[in-house]
C-alpha cells in the first residue's frame, strides 16, 4: 500500500511540474511585416532579441509577393549583400543564410524562425523580375536572447540533400516545422493531385519535368508554397491552412530538384 501511494504521488507531481512548464514558457514575440508588390515595411524599431520569432507577413494588396527573411554571413556588409541581390541573386546566396520568409496565397501568412543573435538581417521582397526593384528592408539583432520556446509542431518534415523526410499526414489547418539538414537551398510547394491521377505517373512527370503533363496530373491553382526557399541549418514552423483535404505531391522545384526525385506524397487531414 506504501510503495502505490508513493507511485501516485510521483505520477501526480510529474503532471503538476509539467503543467508548470508548459505554462512557464514564453510565446515568441510577433513581428508584422507589411508588403505591397512594390514596398515593405518591418514592424522593428530596434535590434530584436535572438531566439524564435514569430513573423506575421500581411498582404495590402491584390498581389502575390515573395518574402525572404536573410542574415549577412560574418564579414558581409549590408552595401555587398544588397549589390548581389540586385546585380546577381544566384550569387547572393552565398553571401546570406535564408532563415525563412513566404509566398502569399491570401492575405496573411506567418511563419515561426529562430533568429540569430548579434546579426544584420535583410527582408527581401522578391516581386517582379527585375532585381534592381527589389525592395531590400535590413533589421538586426542583439546579443540577448528572447526566452521564447519555439510553437508546438503538428507535422515535422526535415529536408536531407534531395529529399523530404519525416511526415506522410499533415494537418490541414496547423503548424508544420520544417528543417533544411542538407548542402543546398530548398522550398516545399504541395500541389492536390487531381481526381485519378496515378502517384507513378505524377512522379515520372515530376522526374521528366513535364511541364504540360504536370498541369494535367497536378492543380497548380489550388497549390501552396508551405515552405519558403530556406538554406541550410534554418528552421521554420509554419502555420498552414490548406485550401482542401486530399492527396498532395509535396516538390522541391529550386534548381529542378524535382528532375533529382526531390518530391513525397503526403495526405492532407
Amino acid at each position: 500500500m506504501r510503495v502505490a501511494v508513493v507511485v501516485v504521488t510521483v505520477v501526480v507531481l510529474g503532471a503538476f511540474l509539467s503543467l508548470v512548464a508548459a505554462g512557464s514558457a514564453q510565446a515568441p514575440p510577433t513581428v508584422t511585416v507589411n508588403v505591397t508588390e512594390s514596398s515593405l515595411t518591418v514592424g522593428a524599431t530596434g535590434a530584436l532579441a535572438a531566439g524564435p520569432t514569430r513573423f506575421e507577413f500581411v498582404n495590402a494588396d491584390d498581389g502575390a509577393p515573395e518574402i525572404a527573411i536573410a542574415a549577412l554571413r560574418p564579414g558581409v556588409t549590408l552595401a555587398d549583400a544588397s549589390a548581389a541581390l540586385r546585380s546577381n541573386p544566384d550569387s547572393a546566396i552565398e553571401m546570406i543564410h535564408i532563415d525563412g520568409g513566404a509566398t502569399f496565397g491570401g492575405p496573411r501568412r506567418a511563419v515561426t524562425m529562430n533568429l540569430r543573435p548579434s546579426s544584420t538581417y535583410v527582408a527581401v521582397n522578391l516581386s517582379g523580375d527585375n532585381p534592381q526593384e527589389w525592395e531590400i528592408t535590413p533589421f538586426s539583432t542583439s546579443d540577448q536572447s528572447n526566452g521564447a520556446s519555439a510553437p508546438q509542431a503538428d507535422a515535422r518534415v526535415r529536408i536531407f540533400d534531395l529529399r523530404f523526410r519525416g511526415a506522410k499526414v499533415l494537418p490541414r489547418n496547423g503548424v508544420v516545422r520544417f528543417e533544411n539538414a542538407g548542402w543546398a537551398p530548398h522550398f516545399a510547394l504541395a500541389a492536390p493531385l487531381r481526381r485519378g491521377a496515378k502517384q507513378r505517373r505524377v512522379a515520372r512527370a515530376l522526374r521528366r519535368n513535364a511541364q504540360g503533363q504536370l498541369e494535367r496530373l497536378l492543380n497548380f491553382e489550388r497549390s501552396m508554397e508551405v515552405q519558403s526557399l530556406i538554406t541550410r541549418g534554418a528552421v521554420d514552423y509554419n502555420e498552414l491552412r490548406f485550401p482542401k483535404r486530399g492527396r498532395y505531391v509535396m516538390v522541391c522545384f529550386f534548381e529542378g530538384h524535382n528532375t533529382q526525385g526531390m518530391y513525397r506524397f503526403v495526405r492532407v487531414r
